[in-house]
């Protein structure tokens, strides 16, 4: 029962601040160049796994849920499958693979897989009290990673990393560089951090859009949607956890505290259609 519950445990993290110099200091011992393609923000990869790539919610999977939530509320008629097929096809002509994860404790090794997906960001969304905070439909997202599981089987195109261990974040770093990122898990260091490439996030969005050329969605509907997302699942996953900014100036990053990720009561957390996006990354409304 406890590696079936695993990926939809909601994490209670102690509030206290990891001093900025430690902050610092891992960020720098961190730092990796970028490399062409695509994980989640969990903090569980290895070095070896997705070395340098660009950290978002869900990894490419994240994408197929912004732009189902788009098409509910643009009423665009795509089915789920339609919605990964449309992200799938114009990430392989972008990055050439298309990622998810999952992780040992719903998909271990060599049993059937026992939950949803290892995922948080699309675990979450797959689950019926919570798929209204993501926008999305939880049959949605089942079908969508269904789906995804049944290409993996058949294509070369794309790969379903399995992480393993438990998560012992120690707080979410917001990443401002398109030519580096940090490593999530520094086993040198023995630490862990949540990893989102904001600049490089929006960039690749931004290609992303342009490259699907579907009729009547724009950057702006998916950057909002992803958003929204995004602060569901530090809702979810991460309430407790301090938010640091980092930024490059050449090569060399600089930290700044931002604010802990405080619990949100029910009333805030439901929203209108296109409310506002999350409020940590905003340098992309310009």
């Amino acid at each position: 029962m406890d590696k079936f519950l695993h990926p939809f445990t909601k994490k209670n993290h102690s509030s206290a601040i990891p001093g900025l110099e430690d902050v610092a200091t891992y960020v720098k011992a961190s730092t990796v160049l970028s490399q062409k393609g695509t994980k989640c923000v969990d903090g569980r990869y290895l070095p070896t796994q997705a070395h340098g790539f660009l950290a978002r919610p869900g990894a490419d999977g994240g994408y197929v849920m912004a732009l189902e939530a788009v098409n509910r509320k643009l009423h665009l008629g795509l089915t789920p499958q339609q919605c990964f097929n449309l992200v799938f096809k114009a990430v392989i002509a972008l990055n050439g693979k298309f990622y998810l994860h999952t992780d040992e404790y719903t998909d271990p090794t060599p049993y059937t897989h026992t939950g949803l997906i290892g995922c948080g960001h699309l675990a979450k969304a797959g689950r019926k009290g919570l798929s209204w905070e993501y926008d999305v439909r939880s049959n949605d997202v089942r079908e969508m990673v269904n789906y995804a599981r049944n290409l993996c089987e058949v294509s070369s195109h794309i790969e379903m990393i399995t992480l393993s261990g438990k998560h012992t974040e120690k707080g979410v770093l917001l990443v401002h560089s398109r030519k580096n990122t940090v490593l999530s898990y520094n086993p040198k260091r023995h630490q862990m951090y949540f990893i989102y490439d904001v600049d490089r996030d929006h960039t690749f969005m931004k290609k992303l859009v342009e490259t699907m050329a579907l009729e009547g969605l724009t950057y702006r509907d998916m950057i909002r949607e992803a958003d929204l997302q995004l602060d569901a699942t530090l809702q979810n996953l991460a309430v407790g956890l301090p938010i640091y900014e980092v930024n490059f100036v050449e090569d060399k990053p600089s930290v700044r505290y931002m604010k802990h990720i405080l619990p949100k009561p029910l009333l805030s957390r439901m929203h209108v259609p296109f409310a506002s996006p999350f409020i940590f990354v905003q340098k992309h409304q310009k």
